[in-house]
């Protein structure tokens, strides 16, 4: 018999048993994907607010629910006084937390923060970004600076060789550290894995922390930023 003449002849019947089955594992299997799915969002969710805030910034958690419990969004209207509980307070946790699993991100709304006689000063550690959430970065002024040190590791061992995973972007910075001794200037000591973007700085600034040695900084990144006023 000819492939032709069995084709013809032959009569398909569906497997009603058959597609019973495929319709009850198919609605199986959308009942677990709904399941899966609705596992993975909320991993998500505890995975973008893992770290615990550090006790001065609970006060401001609140304002970032929508965003997690570890980005802060300041604006000028908040006293001086709790934003700069909350910056030391994380700062107090990741300059030496290199490998913690904390993350924080410090986002500051246009407008001019600190003045001359009550400046804006603070650190940055480890896992921790600044940025400004202006069009450019002078919609953002800090009066004060915003600083890297060298991470003393032991006797005349004081380097930012190991100053990584930090950020700082889009703001300007009017340099004022009034009773700062050696540390008079906008310091950012840092080394791979921390750049600096977006930023015009107004007042003398150094890469390099000379005030405890050795002092050696490699490594990182500047980019579209603007440096005056420095002597």
């Amino acid at each position: 018999m000819s492939l032709r003449t069995f084709l013809s002849q032959w009569q398909w019947k569906p497997d009603t048993h058959r597609a019973q089955r495929i319709r009850v594992d198919s609605g199986w299997l959308r009942g677990l994907s709904i399941f899966v799915t609705c596992a993975l969002v909320a991993f998500a969710c505890v995975m973008a607010t893992s770290g615990v805030a550090p006790a001065h910034a609970a006060s401001l958690a609140s304002n970032q629910s929508n965003f997690g419990s570890n980005v802060y969004i300041f604006n000028p209207s908040m006293p001086q006084s709790q934003i700069q509980a909350t910056v030391d307070a994380i700062a107090n946790q990741q300059v030496s937390n290199e490998f913690g699993t904390q993350r924080y991100a410090l986002l500051f709304e246009p407008g001019t923060y600190g003045s001359s006689t009550d400046p804006l000063n603070f650190k940055v550690g480890y896992y921790t970004t600044v940025a400004g959430l202006g069009l450019s970065p002078s919609d953002v002024v800090i009066n004060g600076s915003i600083d890297v040190y060298n991470q003393c590791l032991g006797t005349n061992n004081c380097i930012a060789l190991v100053n990584f995973w930090r950020s700082l972007s889009n703001l300007t910075i009017n340099v004022n550290t009034p009773n700062a001794g050696c540390y008079n200037g906008e310091f950012w000591a840092v080394s791979q894995a921390a750049p600096m973007r977006r930023v015009h700085i107004n007042g003398p600034v150094t890469l390099m922390d000379y005030c405890s040695g050795p002092s050696y900084a490699s490594g990182g990144f500047i980019a579209d930023s603007e440096f005056s006023g420095a002597p």
